[in-house]
């Protein structure tokens, strides 16, 4: 973590700097770390604890085609299947179902496991934990996300 990032996140560990700290410095380089940072607070607001992919396909791909309406690059790669989806969903090409679909196959390919990462290393809070291989099949939310929500 270079020392820019860590002075921000470890000068004043709060948990909104926490999560500033990985929305503007994070490893993702595609704007999912921000449709998943809302997706958490959103979620996290309404008390839900255990968050399947199901459930969080929805806000995530919500926040994605809002975002893209405005902004139509969103990663450094060529190409998104995934974004490819959500702009064909803006456009009226697929149906919501479809997207969620989408979403739960290719959208947390990456960011789940890459989310709490600044730099090279994990930050101190985690906002959520990996429960896609256990009966959840999705994300456990933490305290931590639900107080900042």
């Amino acid at each position: 973590m270079s020392k820019r990032v860590f002075e921000f996140i470890e000068t004043t560990p709060t948990l909104e700097n926490y999560l500033r700290g990985i929305v503007l410095f994070g490893k993702n380089v595609a704007s999912y770390k921000f449709a998943l940072a809302r997706s958490l607070i959103e979620l996290g607001a309404a008390g839900i604890e255990e968050v399947s992919l199901e459930t969080l396909a929805n806000p995530f791909s919500r926040a994605l085609c809002e975002h893209l309406l405005t902004t139509p690059r969103q990663t450094t790669s060529s190409a998104s299947g995934f974004l490819d989806a959500c702009r064909q969903f803006n456009e009226g090409e697929i149906t919501h179902d479809q997207l969620i679909a989408i979403t739960r196959a290719r959208g947390f390919n990456n960011v789940i496991d890459a989310f709490h990462v600044v730099g090279n290393q994990d930050i101190a809070v985690r906002f959520f934990v990996d429960e896609r291989k256990t009966r959840v099949k999705g994300i456990r939310l933490t305290e931590e996300i639900v107080t900042l929500a």
